[in-house]
C-alpha cells in the first residue's frame, strides 16, 4: 500500500494567498493592485495565512496598510509613488538599477536573457502553462517566478481537495524544485538589493514580507511516500 504525505490544506491555502499577494506587490503597479489593498478581508487573511505558517507576518502587515493608508484619498498620487518606485528599483534608474528583478541577473555574469531564462520557461511548459502575449517582462522576473509558484500550490490544493493524493505530491515536488532551483538560489540577494535601495517605506516592506515567506521554504515541504 502506498501512502503519500502532503501539507495540510490550511497550509497550502495560506502559501497559496502569500504568493499571490507577493506576485502582485512585485508586478508593475497599476490600479488593480489599489483595489487589492482597499479589500479588507486581503489583509484579514493574509494575517491569518502568517499565523498558519508560524510566521511573524503581522507587524510589517501593519506598518505596511498604515503606510498606505497615508494616501487615503489620494489613491492617484499613491499609484503613481509606486510607479516612479519601482521604475527606479527595478527598471531604469541611473547609474544603475539598484534591484534587477531577473534571476538572470544573479547568475553567471549576470547577462540578462541568460540560461535561466530558457530553465524556466521549461518549468512554465512542463507544468501546462505559457508566457501571456501581453506580458512585456522577462520570464524570469521576481514577480513571474513568485505566480508560477502560486499556480503549483493552487494545483496541489486542488488535487488535494479532489482526494488525489498521488497528484498534490507530484505538484508539491515540483514547487520544492523550483524553490530549489531558482527563487531560493537568488531570491534572499534580491530582496537585499531592494531593501538597501528602496527610498519609500512600501518595496522595503514587501521585501520583509518576501524574505519571511522565502526562508522557511528552504526546508522542502513534506512528501514522503511508503510501501
Amino acid at each position: 500500500m502506498v501512502m503519500v504525505e502532503t501539507v495540510p490544506p490550511q497550509e497550502t491555502i495560506a502559501r497559496l494567498l502569500l504568493y499571490r499577494f507577493l506576485a502582485k506587490g512585485y508586478s508593475y503597479p497599476e490600479a488593480a493592485l489599489l483595489e487589492i489593498f482597499s479589500v479588507e478581508v486581503v489583509w484579514e487573511e493574509l494575517a491569518l495565512a502568517g499565523e498558519v505558517l508560524g510566521l511573524e507576518t503581522s507587524p510589517t502587515l501593519v506598518v505596511l496598510r498604515e503606510w498606505l493608508e497615508g494616501y487615503k484619498g489620494d489613491e492617484e498620487r499613491l499609484l503613481l509613488d509606486l510607479q516612479i518606485e519601482h521604475t527606479y528599483l527595478f527598471i531604469t534608474a541611473r547609474p544603475h538599477v539598484p534591484a534587477p528583478p531577473y534571476e538572470s541577473a544573479y547568475h553567471g555574469r549576470g547577462y540578462l536573457m541568460g540560461e535561466p531564462v530558457s530553465q524556466v520557461l521549461a518549468a512554465y511548459r512542463e507544468a501546462g502553462l505559457a508566457m501571456h502575449k501581453d506580458y512585456d517582462a522577462l520570464p524570469d522576473h521576481f514577480s513571474a517566478e513568485l505566480e508560477f509558484l502560486s499556480y503549483l500550490i493552487q494545483q496541489e490544493l486542488e488535487a488535494v481537495q479532489a482526494g488525489d493524493t498521488a497528484s498534490a505530491a507530484s505538484w508539491l515536488e515540483r514547487q520544492n524544485r523550483f524553490l530549489e532551483e531558482h527563487l531560493l538560489q537568488w531570491g534572499p540577494r534580491f530582496l537585499a538589493k531592494v531593501t538597501a535601495g528602496a527610498r519609500k517605506p512600501f518595496y522595503r516592506l514587501m521585501a520583509d514580507l518576501a524574505g519571511m515567506v522565502l526562508q522557511p521554504e528552504g526546508q522542502p515541504m513534506p512528501m514522503t511516500t511508503q510501501i
